[in-house]
């Protein structure tokens, strides 16, 4: 508007300037002046002379301000690149010795007054430490004070209505002074409520009108029920979604593993059998397959590499490695097993080759519905013995700990529905042999530098080893691998050298499983019965500061979680060994 006035154009001409006036603005840009007070980044701020400067969030983590440059160079390769004329980006060195100039340059600027200041605490409680030039000026000026808030009383953040009214809830005094106010006074209303108020529980109608009468479930929703009831509540009953950064993401790691081991497994070429009901295959020919596989992956999933950048290309190119070798080991174990597969992503619900999991309760139905990644079938006297396996791409394992608190349920529940609906799926009768996790992702083996292939395959196969339960029979045991030399290489089993004994926690009696399979099913009524009452209770649970629900939770803003107020508690689950949890199991048994 400034420089055209009243120039009159067209319309087309007109909206193709406002786009690109538009396009040049900029919303998250800091202000060039508040009032009287420059604000800005460091860098930013020009060299002229200030009277006072205020340097905020001067922690470890920002200043300096350096971080490794993403892409394939290392500063060795750039020094190569530089000594040949190619220059590229600067390296960390030179970005360092630019961040200490603009930190001297920021310092050295007032006349009359520096103040330095950091955040003690991220919004996510973790502490944070000054960075260097706090040690640097407490050596230059030892003679001025450290502040803290803790020992200001709260004196300074007192001293405006603003930060004084987070503060009020702690002070009673700061509360009857800001009643006083009339801007103040209806946030001060709502905090004195606040202070006696509680989550409460959903009503009937709210129970309905949120979940209905039939509630559907997958394994990852009854992880988040059992993990807290108010994070289920924002996720599944207000459809609360947290915010995320817009962008495109690569494809997921597991989606990738899955599609190829899948594939694999079908093709006639790695399913040659040996004429004693074990599995063998060329290598070279395997990994040909692999290739082809990952090929197709890219063409139909990925609709090419065409459009796709240098570092996606190089990252994807990196996963051939450990998929290979993830699915060779698969192939090795099959090799050494009379499990064989017969079905891959088995579906239970609507849409489904089986009915799903359903449970009713006070007038609500819990409907669990999903796929088994792989169901492992062995035929033995008429009979067919079942196997889930399920594929982990993560550092999940199986833990009975967990499965006595109701999280990770998955695989059992699948597979006692096997056990009640599979004769009508596969015309036999159905014995369940156990569940196994497997986990796809790469052996990171840490070793010496002289170690032979023997040592460093058996510390890979010690990574990949299967975690779960294993039917306490000899024979389904054997069939599922037959001992080597070095005993079991898949299963988490142990081979008594002196006896030839087979042990291991993850054996179970078939009336273990029995009793397993009544502990799900109270599980799933608990989960019906809270559902029916509208519990949304803030009570995460808690295994140490590594492992708990809170500590990736999206909805924590929103939470406000406090320890004992309103209803908010923590459920400690305490370790449960292989025998603690069946003693366990079978008291629970007994009580009912």
């Amino acid at each position: 508007a400034g420089l055209l006035g009243e120039e009159p154009m067209e319309l087309q001409e007109f909206a193709q300037l406002f786009k690109l006036v538009l396009s040049q603005y900029d919303v998250g840009t800091i202000p060039v002046s508040l009032d009287r007070v420059n604000a800005g980044e460091a860098a930013r701020l020009g060299n002229r002379e200030v009277k006072a400067l205020f340097f905020l969030g001067a922690d470890d983590g920002a200043v300096p301000q350096v971080a490794p440059a993403p892409g394939l160079f290392t500063d060795d390769d750039r020094s190569l690149l530089s000594s040949f004329g190619l220059e590229l980006s600067p390296q960390l060195a030179d970005k360092l010795d630019r961040e200490m100039t603009i930190v001297y340059e920021a310092c050295a600027r007032p006349s009359h007054w520096l103040t330095v200041s950091w955040a003690a605490m991220d919004p996510q409680g973790e502490e944070k430490r000054p960075s260097f030039l706090v040690s640097r000026l407490r050596l230059l000026f030892p003679q001025n004070p450290l502040l803290r808030e803790q020992d200001m009383s709260g004196a300074f953040r007192l001293s405006a209505p603003g930060p004084a009214v987070e503060l009020a809830g702690r002070y009673p005094q700061v509360r009857r002074i800001l009643s006083g106010r009339a801007e103040y006074a209806p946030r001060v209303r709502r905090m004195e409520d606040a202070l006696h108020a509680e989550r409460g529980s959903l009503s009937p109608e709210a129970v309905q009108r949120l979940y209905g009468r039939r509630v559907p479930m997958s394994a990852s929703r009854m992880d988040k029920y059992q993990s807290c009831h108010f994070s289920y509540f924002m996720q599944y009953g207000l459809n609360a979604k947290a915010r995320r950064t817009a962008g495109f993401q690569a494809p997921e790691y597991g989606t990738f593993v899955h599609y190829v081991l899948e594939h694999v497994l079908q093709d006639p070429a790695c399913r040659v059998g040996d004429g004693s009901g074990g599995w063998s295959y060329d290598r070279e020919r395997a990994r040909r397959l692999i290739r082809e596989i990952m090929e197709r992956y890219i063409a139909e999933e990925l609709g090419g590499l065409e459009n796709k950048t240098p570092r996606f290309l190089y990252l994807f190119q990196r996963l051939v490695r450990p998929v290979t070798q993830m699915v060779e080991n698969v192939l090795d174990e099959l090799g050494a097993s009379q499990f064989r597969p017969i079905a891959f992503e088995l579906g239970f619900g609507a849409k489904g080759e089986l009915p799903p999991v359903e449970l009713t309760v006070d007038g609500i139905t819990v409907s669990i519905s999903g796929f088994v990644d792989r169901l492992d079938g062995w035929v033995h006297n008429g009979r067919l013995y079942l196997r889930v396996v399920d594929y982990k791409t993560g550092r999940k394992s199986f833990d009975l700990t967990e499965v006595w608190n109701g999280l990770g349920l998955q695989m059992l529940l699948y597979l006692f529905t096997l056990e009640d609906q599979g004769s009508a799926l596969y015309h036999r009768e159905v014995t369940p042999a156990g569940v196994l996790y497997l986990p796809a992702r790469e052996a990171t083996v840490q070793g010496r530098r002289d170690m032979d292939e023997a040592e460093r395959r058996k510390r890979a196969d010690a990574e990949l080893r299967r975690r779960g339960l294993i039917l306490d029979d000899p024979e389904v045991v054997e069939a599922m691998e037959s001992p080597g030399e070095e005993g079991l290489r898949f299963l988490p089993l142990r081979v008594s050298g002196r006896t030839g004994a087979i042990t291991g926690d993850a054996l179970v009696s078939a009336e273990r499983l029995g009793r397993l399979k009544v502990h799900t099913q109270r599980i799933l009524r608990e989960i019906a019965r809270e559902l029916s009452a509208g519990n949304i209770a803030a009570d995460p649970f808690w295994r140490g500061p590594e492992k708990n629900a809170c500590l990736y939770c999206d909805y924590a803003a929103a939470c406000h979680f406090e320890e004992g107020r309103g209803g908010d508690r923590v459920r400690y689950l305490p370790a449960l060994d292989g025998e603690a949890f069946w003693q366990a199991v079978a008291a629970e048994e007994t009580e009912k």
